[in-house]
């Protein structure tokens, strides 16, 4: 554990130190928060959570939620979850890219999320579903790579890591998506894993910068897309330095020129 503290430490230091890194970080930070206010409703945020997984752009699964919400929101009804979960059963396909799994998926996420909110009074959705993306019991079903049975939504068949991540992120929740791009800067930085590790490291890294994870997540994204790799390295200590002196061991003569014992 003091090794990977060390590390990430280590990392921390070559990311502050970058030149352009107070360019990078505005970047980073302002990119995020567009896409947080951007965030429609609750019930929106899972519908776009399982177009995602069709493949296509987020640009174009954004595109679909909003031409959604212009036209089914209702200044009367509001599209809570169980409001757009009703208008999805009966309207076709194509809110789903032609793609029925996609309408299956989206209907059962709703449903185990419209569960969830039945279990709290007075606690809106958006904060229900904030308190699940960084709850305990999610946090330490991803630690132990069993994201798939988390009693909630993992249960839910075709909603692999990547978009457990990305609902958790777009729900509030202090993580990020393990993208190949963030792999691979963390790749430069030192650090080799699957998505799992991924995740680890890079709110590990969070948390020694002392920044949310998503916006650390979105400042390694371009990192990785960049494929840099020239991070500065940190000043060592010489060994004369970082090594103490070693004690004398050998017997020394007294004053008197015998050995003293």
């Amino acid at each position: 554990m003091v090794e990977l503290a060390d590390r990430l430490s280590e990392a921390a230091w070559k990311i502050r130190n970058l030149e352009d890194y107070e360019a990078r970080l505005e970047r980073a930070a302002r990119r995020f928060d567009e896409i947080s206010r951007g965030r429609p409703e609750p019930a929106l945020v899972v519908y776009e959570t399982a177009l995602m997984k069709s493949g296509h752009s987020e640009d174009e699964v954004r595109g679909m939620v909003r031409e959604f919400r212009e036209t089914f929101e209702d200044e009367e009804e509001p599209l809570t979850i169980p409001y757009a979960s009703g208008i999805m059963n009966v309207e076709g396909d194509g809110w789903f890219f032609g793609d029925e799994n996609l309408r299956v998926l989206t209907g059962r996420l709703l449903g185990q999320f419209q569960h969830r909110v039945a279990q709290y009074n007075y606690v809106d959705e958006r904060e229900v579903l904030k308190r699940w993306a960084d709850g305990y019991d999610t946090r330490l079903f991803v630690r132990r790579r069993i994201h798939e049975t988390e009693p909630v939504i993992g249960v839910v068949g075709g909603l692999d890591l990547t978009l457990f991540q990305y609902l958790r992120v777009a729900a509030g929740g202090n993580t990020l998506v393990p993208t190949e791009d963030l792999s691979l800067a963390l790749g430069a930085l030192g650090y080799e894993g699957d998505a799992y590790e991924a995740i680890a490291h890079a709110e590990g890294l969070a948390l020694h910068l002392e920044l949310p994870a998503p916006i650390v997540g979105e400042m390694l994204e371009d990192l990785g897309r960049e494929g840099f790799a020239g991070f500065p390295e940190p000043p060592r200590e010489s060994a004369e330095q970082a090594s103490p002196p070693e004690a004398d061991t050998e017997d020394t003569p007294g004053a008197d020129g015998e050995e003293t014992r």
